[in-house]
Parts: C-alpha cells; structure tokens; sequence
C-alpha cells in the first residue's frame, strides 16, 4: 500500500491536488481533469499516472486486493509479477505510474482481483509453468475493464474493453480523433447491406456486410475480421469523412467477420479454401448488389491485422487475378512455425535478416520464387512494441522489395493493439487509395 504521506510532491508534479485525497471533492476534480495523467519528461519518454477508484471503499470495505494494469504491449502479461497499481492506504484510491516513449499511442485496462486469485497464491497450487501463468492470466483477465475516469470512448477488441492512451508526440489519427470528440454522423444501418453467407466448401455459414462510400465503379476493399470494423467501432463513419474530406478515394467495402477463435485460426492461416470460396460463393453475391446500384468492382484491395495481415498477403500472392493491393497490419508472418514464434536473430545488419525467415513461410517461398510478388503493391506496418513480430516483418517486407513487389514498410509507436490497426487501416488506404487531386 502507499501511504498518503508520500504522495504530495508526487501528485503536484502531475497537476494533481492531494488535499483530501480520496474524498468526493477530490475524485469529483479528478473527474473533471480525466485521466489519466501525463507528464512530458523529455522529448523522448513521458511519466503517465494511473488512477482507479475502487467502488466498494477501502482495503477495510473491499474484496479487491490488486489491480493488475495491462497497457497493451508495454507492461507484461506473461510473467507471474506483472504490474500492478497500488492502493492508497485508507482510501478507495488505487494508483501507478508507467514511464512510456512519449510517441506511443496503444490500449490499456485494469484487472481488479480478489486474494484468491493472486498470482503468487495460484503460483504456489500450480507447477509454476509457462502454461500454468497463461490459464492464470486467462481467468483474471476477463474481468479487464476500462478505465471510467477516461474521457474518450472506450475500445472493444477480441481481449475485451479497454480505453485508449495517446501520448503526446503521438503521430496524428486522421479522422479518429473527429470520432472521438463525437464529431461524426452515425451511419445509418440501411447503407449497410447485410449478406448471408453460407459456404458450402468451408462448411459454415456467417452474415458479411456491404457499406460504400462510392456511388459508381470504384474498388473493392475487402476487411477481414470485419465484425471489429463495423459501424459501432465508428469505422464506417472515419471511411466516410476521409471520402468526403478527399483523403481516401471513395469505394466498396466488404466486411467478412471471423466467426470463432479454431475457425478463425483455420481459415486465416493461409487457407486456400476460405479464399477460393470467397471468390466463388461471396463475390458473386456483392457483385449482383452492386448492379442493383449500377456499379462495380474496378479493383480489388484486401486488408487485415495480426493472422488477418498474413491471410491478406497469402490473399495477394495465390490470386492475382484478384488481388493487388495489400494491407497488412502486425501481420503474423512467423507462420507456419509450430511453436508459433522461435527466437529471432536480433539484428539490423542489412545482409542478417534473411536469418529471421522461417521456413515454408511466404517470405521463404517468394524468395525460393515459388509465389510471385511482381503484381503486388503492399502496406506492410507493425507497431515497435510487437517484439520479434518487428523482425519477422521486416524480414516479409525485404523479401517482397527483392523480388520486385512494390512495398511501403513502417514501424509505429504502438503495438498489437486495434488502437494501432484503426491507424494503420486509414493509412494503408490512403498510401493505396490515395483520393484524386
């Protein structure tokens, strides 16, 4: 715990008034100034102050006995001391400080948990393994919750709620920060067609949907993971104003969701069924709704994030005739390694990254020329946070240049984390689909 005593200096540096900490008056000041708080150190790195109010009281009143804090790709999930915020001594006042590259832009959430669920107690019942700390983080993690004293809208993932932390250096989110302060209209659901698709070939069926934003010919962007991209996540709305600020130029989206987590996996790992069934059973159904509204495809771009990037490019190199226009966000190009990510070579020698190209992935086999990348135009971007995913980009994006493709690679300040992908989508389409002086 933290006493109250030490907390004075602390907080003024933050602007934060101490007086009364914990009382009504002083969460009702915090609430006004929102959270949480940031102070510049240097042009490099910045402090950021956390702040929760635990709503059962004090560690007299409350069954909380941590506050685990996940800030998406900085703080550390797989260790069995993973950081936590800190309760001020007597009060519901829960706190920590985090010190984060002052361009970084990324999630974060609080997990409370009761004592029974701390993980040195569930270290000590368990073998202590690798696997037993990734059921421990499982279990706790889906009581994550964003913060409340934040001011912008929370974000909804695959890992649940979270809210989002943009430092000050932090590049500019064309159209996002209009969604934000809640500038944008709302689109409407009757500009989105809703389509069911069942799939003989795959097997299953799921409801894909239809929005654009061209009202003739224009190309086809097509969203993996398409339910995260839905008018809820204000998407929609970012594609519509860029269009009509004349950012992006207009188009065609179709939205193909995932349908579980094993189907997912399944078809995103480079699965040639999914796609050739997409082609044959999905398209001929958008293309009869876009003639109804006397338009059609001129071409075709597929985008995608994390096992969606890879798919999206696998997309590119087996149909052609298709696709070629890619973006890949974070994409997980370690594939198809079966225990998931070896250990790269560390290095950014320029003749070392062919090091980090595991076997039978797509960058070995545009290398060994046994896919071409000569037709394709690709965004490749990864957040500087994803580790080794870093290095397995990079080594995707050399060997696209080498082999002729062309290709934009970037690494952002963030990591993986659909507070970077929503960036990187707007930027992907406006390096592709660029809109016509």
């Amino acid at each position: 715990m933290i006493e109250k005593s030490d907390l004075p200096a602390w907080l003024e540096c933050y602007g934060v008034t101490h007086d009364q900490i914990g009382s009504k008056a002083w969460w009702k000041a915090v609430r006004i100034m929102g959270t949480p708080f940031i102070k510049q150190d240097s042009e490099q790195t910045s402090s950021v102050l956390f702040l929760w109010q635990d709503p059962q009281g004090n560690e007299f009143e409350s069954n909380t006995v941590s506050v685990l804090l996940d800030v998406n790709s900085l703080t550390d999930h797989h260790s069995w001391e993973p950081a936590c915020l800190g309760r001020v001594r007597g009060t519901d006042v829960w706190l920590g400080e985090l010190q984060v590259d002052s361009s970084w832009r990324g999630s974060y959430s609080f997990i409370p948990i009761e004592k029974h669920q701390l993980p040195g107690s569930v270290r000590q019942t368990g073998d202590g393994s690798r696997e037993a700390q990734r059921a421990w983080w499982m279990s706790v993690a889906v009581n994550q919750i964003s913060d409340p004293l934040n001011p912008l809208p929370e974000l909804v993932s695959g890992w649940g709620v979270s809210s989002p932390l943009h430092l000050p250096k932090a590049t500019t989110e064309l159209g996002w920060q209009e969604w934000d302060r809640g500038e944008l209209n709302a689109i409407s659901s009757s500009r989105v067609h809703s389509i069911n698709w069942s799939s003989k070939e795959l097997g299953n069926q799921r409801t894909a949907w239809l929005f654009s934003t061209a009202a003739s010919d224009a190309p086809l962007v097509v969203l993996l993971d398409g339910q995260k991209w839905g008018a809820p996540s204000g998407t929609l709305s970012v594609l519509q104003y860029l269009t009509d600020t004349f950012k992006i130029a207009p188009a065609h989206y179709l939205l193909v969701p995932s349908i579980d987590g094993p189907t997912r996996w399944k078809e995103l790992s480079c699965h040639h069924p999914f796609w050739q069934s997409l082609l044959d059973e999905l398209l001929p159904i958008v293309t009869s709704i876009l003639a109804k509204d006397d338009c059609s495809a001129t071409d075709f771009l597929v985008a995608g994030q994390s096992l969606g990037g890879l798919s999206a490019l696998y997309a590119g190199v087996t149909f052609p005739e298709y696709f070629s226009k890619v973006i890949s966000l974070s994409g997980s190009f370690w594939w198809p390694e079966s225990s998931r990510m070896r250990a790269p070579n560390d290095t950014t020698s320029s003749d070392e990254w062919i090091k980090n190209v595991p076997a039978n992935s797509l960058a070995d086999q545009i290398l060994k020329n046994h896919i071409s990348v000569s037709h394709l135009h690709v965004f490749l971007n990864v957040g500087s946070g994803e580790a080794d995913m870093c290095l397995y980009n990079e080594a995707t994006y050399r060997a696209i240049q080498q082999k002729g493709g062309k290709v934009h690679y970037e690494m952002v300040c963030g990591g993986h984390d659909w507070l970077s992908w929503r960036s990187g989508l707007i930027d992907g389409l406006r390096y592709l689909m660029p809109a016509r002086s």
